[in-house]
């Protein structure tokens, strides 16, 4: 496991936070830890993504950009939370269950560990990836789930023998914030079933 002030550092308010406008809010800051997950492309019914981005635009009318904590907080747990359980009714092809595509992902996650990123724990479930990750000096987030989610959509195309998208095109992720979120996410990802 990681430890923060030696492989991290927890969320800083009074630091720089880059904030990439995009569906969901991604604040990035150097040196931090993030909770990140990504889904296969048919992993959450398209009437449940009407759904959850009719809320989503009526409380962003309501909450214009940018964010401070605690809007980010009411997004967390209005939506964010409402993708993870639908993500954990296990929608979809749910072609992770499959030991070779699993496979093929938990590689790409662990290929450039302690090299390019470094990996507290993740898993592997059915349908979506959780992990906790923290960029290496002179790599970025955005540049690394790119690789996991290329690197690893080629393979199992080639393995299926298919084209098309695997993965969802947009990430989660989550700055951590401090010892107490940290237990909590790390005992969420080492618990998950897959």
């Amino acid at each position: 496991m990681l430890q923060a002030g030696k492989d991290f550092e927890y969320f800083n308010p009074l630091a720089e936070v880059e904030m990439l406008e995009a569906n969901l809010p991604h604040w990035h800051q150097v040196g931090a830890l993030y909770f990140v997950t990504f889904r296969l492309s048919d992993s959450i019914p398209q009437e449940k993504l009407h759904q959850w981005k009719n809320g989503f635009e009526l409380w962003l009318a309501r909450n214009p950009k940018p964010w401070n904590l605690n809007q980010i907080d009411e997004y967390q747990t209005h939506f964010a939370r409402k993708i993870e359980v639908w993500l954990d009714q296990g929608y979809g092809s749910s072609l992770l269950r499959e030991r070779p595509y699993a496979k093929i992902v938990a590689d790409c996650i662990l290929k450039f560990d302690q090299d390019r990123y470094k990996i507290d724990c993740h898993t592997v479930a059915s349908n979506h990836v959780h992990a906790l990750v923290v960029a290496t000096q002179g790599n970025e987030l955005p540049g690394i789930l790119k690789s996991w989610k290329g690197v690893s959509a080629r393979k199992i195309n080639q393995l299926r023998r298919t084209t098309g998208n695997v993965w969802q095109k947009e990430s989660y992720d989550h700055i951590v914030r401090n010892a107490e979120a940290l237990e909590r996410i790390r005992k969420y990802i080492l618990n998950h079933k897959t």
